[in-house]
């Protein structure tokens, strides 16, 4: 790539290009599991495992699925929290040359059916609500229960399969999206695309012999994924799990483990500030998923004695497009610079972010036509309006679609109205996005009642739980506008900005 402008401004240790080579999850943790077999890898609650068991007890799964006729293309569906049993599964699907399918375990049989049906995975791995659902989906013909089938479902695996040849282009992951219409959309990211997004994080952050890392955010999510998980493991990390990230589990881990690197959203880092009495030590934290305000910046920075810097990115791109250095060139209120081998530009007529790089997906799965709406002659549409200016450095000013998000989650609001519109009593909602001073925004509906008499109104109590049932919480409306009309155009079409301008 040539040099532009903005890599006099990354750190002195990072390049402006990389050698990403043949480079694949699976080849990663590889070479770390050879060159520090005796470090801890993984710490959960009271349970320690090093690179090398790591290493074991990945094979063990790998065996034991193989038996199940895992293999070479298939999917496994995982829906599990932030556990060293999660992490085996992630790298024992991998290292079939299978798929992994990732879901927050939190969603309900409503959220997941629809998704099982479109990736068609025979096997699901799954602790919690999450089993009970899978296990009357008639796709998935075995559920390993991490709870009570985990250690005997391991002792099946006694006989290792032949390594399989794990190549750059092979699907690696399946993360899925929504958009306009709520139907969810399968991202599939591929080796090549994590594996760069892996090495482009690891070159950005600062140096460090051992990394101590805090995994707060949920695995499941792109941004965890790989700002917790894979960036952990190509650095050698020793990374700490949460099981949620509860504010007891979070100031325990600083206080018994005291991190160096720790990713997460601007709500926890602001709950730490207000928290904490001590946080010093953790030398870099990237923030992302929300507006990261200046105020945080400067509390954390001063709590810690560490550098809290502003990304950005996407399911789309593995995800991280953009990071403000960390270094004395950050700025707060940007979303800073492209990664290395990283191209951006802005779209003359829309404003529209479009990027390209070695981390940007392939497509959608079974979506052609979503896939092709993605991309604008070869260049990723990120939906964000933003502006570059002429040190590189990058602002987000809208959001052309309408995502929310809340607490570093994405929700669609088109899946929400659905919900909604489907009760008996309301005729049309529209579910918007209302800023708080965190950066994060709470979910707001806006709902239109039938006037036909034959339903009474519903309470916001009814409605939340009406939710409840078929949506994770974070999706759940906090509050509830009731309007006479929602002003659809004259195609029917509902504008959410008009909607918002008006009620809220």
């Amino acid at each position: 790539m040539e040099t532009q402008p903005w890599h006099r401004f990354y750190g002195s240790w990072t390049p402006a290009s990389l050698d990403y080579g043949d480079a694949t999850l699976v080849s990663q943790l590889a070479e770390t599991v050879a060159t520090h077999p005796d470090r801890i890898a993984l710490r959960y609650v009271d349970q320690v495992v090093t690179y090398a068991s790591l290493d074991h007890e990945i094979d063990r799964l790998a065996a034991a699925l193989a038996q199940l006729g895992v293999k070479p293309g298939a999917f496994v569906a995982l829906a599990l929290p932030n556990r060293p049993e999660h992490v085996i599964a992630f790298y024992a699907v991998l290292r079939l040359g299978a798929t992994v399918v990732e879901h927050n375990p939190q969603f309900t049989a409503h959220e997941l059916a629809p998704m099982v049906a479109d990736h068609g995975a025979r096997v699901a791995i799954a602790a919690g609500p999450a089993v009970t659902i899978f296990q009357d989906l008639d796709e998935i013909e075995h559920v390993i229960n991490v709870d009570d089938d985990w250690n005997e479902f391991l002792s099946r695996g006694t006989e290792l399969p032949e390594r399989v040849t794990v190549t750059k282009t092979d699907v690696a992951l399946i993360l899925y999206t929504s958009g306009t219409t709520g139907t969810p959309k399968g991202a599939m990211l591929t080796h090549g695309n994590l594996a760069a997004n892996a090495l482009q994080m690891a070159a950005w952050r600062l140096p460090e012999e051992h990394p101590q890392a805090l995994a707060v955010l949920p695995l499941f999510h792109s941004y965890g994924l790989t700002m917790s998980l894979t960036v952990g493991i190509l650095s050698g990390a020793t990374i700490t799990l949460l099981p949620a990230p509860r504010m007891e589990f979070i100031l325990s881990a600083l206080s018994a483990h005291p991190p160096t690197w720790m990713p997460a959203v601007p709500t926890i880092y602001q709950r730490v500030i207000s928290a904490a009495p001590q946080a010093h030590g953790i030398k870099q934290a990237i923030s992302g998923a929300a507006t990261l305000p200046a105020a945080t910046v400067a509390e954390w920075e001063e709590l810690t004695g560490g550098i809290l810097v502003e990304g950005y990115g996407l399911t789309e791109a593995a995800p991280v497009v953009a990071c403000n250095p960390l270094n004395e060139h950050r700025r707060a209120g940007c979303i800073g610079l492209p990664m290395p081998d990283t191209e951006v530009r802005i779209s003359p007529e829309s404003g529209e972010l479009l990027v390209r790089g070695p981390q940007v997906f392939a497509g959608y799965l079974h979506n052609e036509e979503a896939t092709r709406a993605a991309f604008e002659d070869g260049w990723l549409r990120t939906g964000d309006v933003a502006t570059q200016d002429a040190d590189g450095f990058l602002t987000l000013h809208a959001r052309l679609k309408e995502t929310i998000i809340t607490g570093g989650f994405n929700v669609y609001p088109a899946e929400v109205e659905n919900v909604l519109t489907a009760h008996p009593a309301l005729s049309d909602a529209a579910v918007l996005g209302r800023a708080r001073e965190d950066g994060s925004e709470d979910v707001v509906a806006c709902i239109v009642i039938k006037n036909d008499g034959a339903h009474s109104a519903p309470t916001n109590d009814e409605l939340r739980a009406w939710c409840h049932s078929m949506l994770a919480r974070y999706k759940v409306p906090r509050s509830f506008v009731r309007v006479d009309d929602l002003g659809r155009d004259a195609l029917g079409k509902l504008r959410r900005r008009s909607v918002a301008e008006l009620f809220l």
